[in-house]
């Protein structure tokens, strides 16, 4: 029922993070000011919202900008200004003993002499008659041979994902892993590569206020907001939807919330419920840990080994020293997967991870910790989501709710993709008006 008191508004956009801030952001640039971004928390930014605690600065793990796009760099310098800054890639694989580069399949010069002559034997030999891949495990053995795969890539992917990569698809790579000729890996087996590789290679980072400095310099330009608005049901054939008891009609609906999430808000939807309850994510513990000693700068570091509970550990202070109280201290981001409570024996663990990598000693003080969790960090990309997802989207879309962003098309992207989705969104509803 449509009340005096209802609000009506042309677009309503689900989420105050990047992508529906980014949207709103859009559509004023293009000329439409009728529309109302909710967030559910009491601040914006959801997972890259930068906290502040007692002199410490820290992301939700590390939100680096990798910055490919025109549309992407403009957005970006447009928003931030001189506020930015380039670093360039510091990243290794520790496994065995060993500190291997990033990444690891064109780095095999570094490998044991023993591993190093089982991947040249194999990738030397004649290719069977290729077969169009179906999982990440196949993808990975076809592009690399079994060796790499069983020394890097089943034990880092199982741990990441929390299963086997067999059961799951490989249609989420794209740029995420650096798929080289084989010839180059084989140069690489003999000769440290002089160019760097991957899509992150250079990666940009605001030089003060962490990755929330983004957020609110989106904010500045988005004065239809509100905080502590959880929407709680949506009637997409009326075009309605309610924040605490208070109906909004819209025009337009966009979700950038967890697809799920939003499936699940939906009025006389059970057969997209029932779909919707398939899809699968990874959540993502957070830890951050600070000692008080000046620590050798890196960028981030991959962890496959069963040793260490964590799969990547990164160093915040190396690219935004403003994150400490002062230049003698180092704040580490300890990324563990799936949700784990916190407790001294998992502090411990991770201490002991830690020294095993050479990043603390028995003489650090820790001066800092802090937990997060993020609930779901990583789609399962499986044959469930290859199947649900883009009929959900499509079947969304013809009763004009649009979704964008990483966890509204429930996929496997970064924080530049967030910002130009969100723009070419915004010039697709100004035209259907």
């Amino acid at each position: 029922m449509v009340t005096a008191k209802t609000t009506r508004v042309q677009t309503l956009i689900i989420g105050g993070g990047i992508t529906g801030l980014a949207t709103a952001y859009a559509l004023k640039e293009h000329g439409q000011h009728d529309y109302l971004v909710l967030e559910a928390q009491d601040y914006l930014g959801g997972l890259c919202a930068t906290t502040h605690r007692n002199g410490y600065y820290f992301d939700y793990s590390g939100h680096l900008l990798h910055l490919h796009s025109e549309l992407g760099q403009t957005l970006i310098h447009k928003l931030l200004g001189s506020n930015l800054q380039s670093h360039k890639r510091r990243a290794h694989i520790y496994t065995q003993g060993l500190r291997v580069p990033y990444p690891f399949q064109t780095n095999v010069w570094a490998l044991s002499p023993h591993l190093q002559e089982k991947i040249v034997a194999e990738l030397t030999q004649p290719s069977p008659n290729a077969t169009t891949p179906h999982t990440f495990a196949q993808w990975c053995i076809q592009s690399f041979g079994p060796t790499l795969y069983e020394t890097f890539f089943q034990p880092y992917n199982e741990k990441l994902w929390g299963r086997s990569p067999a059961q799951l698809t490989c249609d989420w790579c794209g740029p995420f892993v650096p798929a080289p000729h084989r010839q180059e890996i084989l140069t690489g087996a003999r000769l440290q590569p002089t160019t760097p590789q991957g899509y992150n290679a250079t990666f940009y980072y605001p030089k003060h206020g962490g990755c929330g400095a983004l957020i609110e310099a989106l904010a500045e330009q988005v004065s239809h907001r509100q905080t502590n608005a959880p929407v709680t049901r949506i009637d997409l054939t009326t075009k309605t939807a309610w924040v605490n008891d208070h109906p909004i009609r819209f025009e337009q609906l966009v979700s950038t919330i967890p697809l799920p999430q939003l499936v699940h808000l939906l009025d006389e939807h059970a057969k997209l419920k029932h779909m919707a309850r398939q899809l699968e994510a990874q959540p993502v513990t957070v830890y951050h840990l600070a000692v008080d000693r000046k620590v050798e700068p890196f960028s981030w570091i991959y962890c496959p080994d069963p040793q260490q509970p964590f799969y990547r550990v990164g160093l915040t202070s190396s690219f935004a020293p403003d994150s400490v109280p002062n230049d003698h201290i180092s704040l580490f981001y300890i990324e563990l997967p799936g949700k784990v409570p916190p407790s001294a024996d998992i502090e411990a663990r991770i201490w002991s991870g830690m020294r095993q990598l050479g990043l603390v000693t028995d003489k650090d003080q820790k001066v800092f910790t802090a937990w997060q969790t993020i609930p779901c960090a990583y789609v399962i990309f499986n044959n469930q989501r290859a199947q649900v997802v883009p009929t959900l989207l499509r079947t969304l879309e013809e009763e004009h709710c649009f979704c964008a962003g990483r966890y509204g098309r429930w996929e496997y992207s970064f924080m530049e993709k967030s910002l130009t989705q969100a723009w070419e969104l915004a010039q697709r509803l100004v035209k259907l008006v």
